[in-house]
């Protein structure tokens, strides 16, 4: 899903705007994470990932 759908949901108040932005940005925001925490908990629980 592109990033303006994405925010347009937002705008609607839709949850399925946080599920297409973890699904887009949530690896890559992981690995930010990771990077930053050097633990895979610690950045899971950052980043709300499951």
């Amino acid at each position: 899903m592109q990033d303006d759908s994405i925010v347009g949901l937002y705008w609607k108040r839709d949850e399925t705007a946080i599920r297409e932005t973890e699904k887009k940005y949530g690896n890559y925001l992981l690995k930010i994470s990771y990077n930053i925490l050097f633990d895979l908990e610690d950045s899971k629980e950052s980043v709300n990932s499951i």
